[in-house]
């Protein structure tokens, strides 16, 4: 396969792409941790090229594009040891679904599902989170990870390439009898298995039948088999149902529920005192908690009889990015929209945080005790994405780009030193020279800038070359501001020649 078709079939976002350095040992064998960043660069076709070769870093490819569409979206299992392979490509099998299974960089899959046209990342998210609650990873993370970059800001999300290496590689991936494939192998599966956007549209995923269909599709799942793990958490998920279903008789349903699909049957001690609490209380499902979450899917959920419906859930936080300034800023997926954070209070006050989303996405988080809100919070913050800032971004190129400005601006007004008292700018032997206060309050706050005097005036020492002193102006020694000047800019501009007789 040629680098070329390699590149169509994971094409993205043009103007930013992810870079990981792969973990490696050092001299003393213990490993040494890679690191994963965005780059807001486009990628070169020498890019694609190394990642087929195997040089550093691997490439990452953001499936969304500026027109918020995608030719690919992926189910990101992760796992780090033992993931069984072809049990999962037996199960997509069985749900006939056109996926193709990728051993990831960790050891866990990327279930890729490709398109031969591009498709709205809204229609790829929403089949493949379906797609991972019917295999039971709904907690998996889904690319594209939005549904909508918000501003040429936004960078979303990447996620790292197979086939790092080319052929020998162990990101590979697999053909329908578990075994790896090469480049050429997986292309001939990759044009079997690519859909139109129609029969994207009309793809059907299969959900396992039950008593429990018209509630929340988490029970309807977990209760294909008998559960031995994490009874407590599914029966109150069950008793949230049955309360809706059964207002009347639900204390009696809990009873035979825990018989039918438990194995062992909670205790009846246990069973009576949950009953007790449930009838005191009226409590909410809880989405977000395992094992539910890893068969949760909330499209469905809200429109059965008795799922979530209008319920107020918190909603699925993941991928946070930190934009590397001076002062960052963050980005964060809220039920897959995007949703810009201003500093780093916006993320860890619950308050400011609620009404941050509520204001760009016209989504209201419900408020959660404190402590599970710090939760979310630190699992956010441990899987954190450091993004590079555009150049020229950072506190000090922004005070650079105001300070040539200013003098470059200040300047043609200026023809003397006394006009430096009215916050100009005088210039002589290649100095530019001006008073600190008239350009900060003059100027500076003008353009909304957020520092303070004291720290400005250090920065314009340190960072910018500019020295103090004192010159005299008349009868006056103010203190100056001096720094060498600025080249301007040629002005190729011809004023028009008048006729004597053209009136002014």
């Amino acid at each position: 396969m040629s680098v070329e078709n390699f590149k169509s079939i994971f094409n993205g976002l043009e103007r930013a792409h992810g870079v990981t350095f792969i973990d490696k040992k050092g001299a003393d064998g213990e490993k040494i941790k890679g690191k994963s960043f965005v780059k807001r660069e486009p990628v070169t076709e020498d890019m694609w090229l190394k990642h087929l070769q195997g040089t550093e870093p691997s490439l990452g490819i953001i499936p969304i594009n500026d027109d918020n569409k995608c030719v690919w979206g992926c189910i990101d299992i992760d796992s780090y040891a033992g993931f069984d392979h072809p049990k999962l490509i037996n199960k997509i099998k069985l749900l006939n679904l056109p996926l193709i299974v990728f051993r990831s960089k960790s050891g866990g899959a990327h279930v890729f599902c490709f398109t031969t046209v591009p498709v709205t990342a809204k229609l790829m998210r929403d089949k493949l989170l379906s797609v991972s609650a019917v295999l039971g990873y709904g907690g998996s993370e889904v690319f594209p990870k939005q549904v909508e970059l918000k501003s040429e800001e936004d960078t979303g999300n990447f996620l790292n390439l197979p086939y790092f290496n080319g052929d020998d590689t162990t990101r590979y991936a697999f053909q329908e009898n578990g075994e790896a494939a090469n480049l050429q192998t997986f292309y001939d599966s990759y044009e079997r298995n690519r859909l139109t956007p129609e029969q994207l549209e009309r793809l059907e995923i299969k959900r396992p039948q039950s008593e429990f269909s018209d509630g929340p599709p988490c029970i309807e799942s977990l209760t294909q088999t008998k559960l031995k793990d994490g009874r407590d958490r599914v029966i109150y998920q069950y008793i949230q149902y049955a309360k809706r279903k059964w207002p009347e008789d639900w204390p009696n349903r809990i009873n035979k529920f825990n018989y039918n699909y438990f194995d062992p049957p909670l205790d009846d001690k246990t069973i009576q005192d949950k009953i007790k609490f449930h009838s005191k209380k009226e409590l909410g499902f809880k989405c977000n908690e395992e094992p539910m979450c890893n068969h949760c899917d909330k499209k469905l959920c809200k429109a059965r009889e008795f799922g979530i419906g209008g319920e107020s859930v918190f909603p699925e936080l993941n991928d946070l990015q930190k934009v590397e300034l001076d002062e960052p800023y963050y980005w964060v997926n809220v039920d897959g929209e995007r949703v810009k954070l201003d500093n780093i209070d916006c993320l860890i006050d619950q308050r400011l945080f609620r009404r941050t989303v509520t204001k760009q996405i016209n989504k209201k988080p419900p408020r959660i005790k404190p402590n599970e809100f710090d939760k979310y919070v630190d699992l956010l913050l441990a899987g954190v994405e450091v993004v590079k800032a555009p150049q020229g971004s950072s506190i000090l190129d922004q005070l650079q780009d105001h300070l040539e400005e200013f003098c470059s601006n200040r300047t043609a007004k200026s023809t003397t030193k006394e006009d430096i008292l009215r916050g100009n700018v005088w210039t002589s032997e290649g100095k530019h020279y001006f008073i600190f206060s008239k350009f900060f309050h003059g100027y500076l706050q003008r353009k909304k800038w957020g520092e303070k005097a004291q720290p400005t005036q250090q920065m314009l020492k340190e960072h910018c070359d500019c020295k103090d002193d004192r010159i005299i102006i008349g009868k006056k020694r103010p203190s100056v501001m001096i720094v060498d000047a600025f080249e301007r800019p040629e002005n190729n501009y011809t004023q028009k020649k008048l006729k004597e007789d053209d009136p002014f």
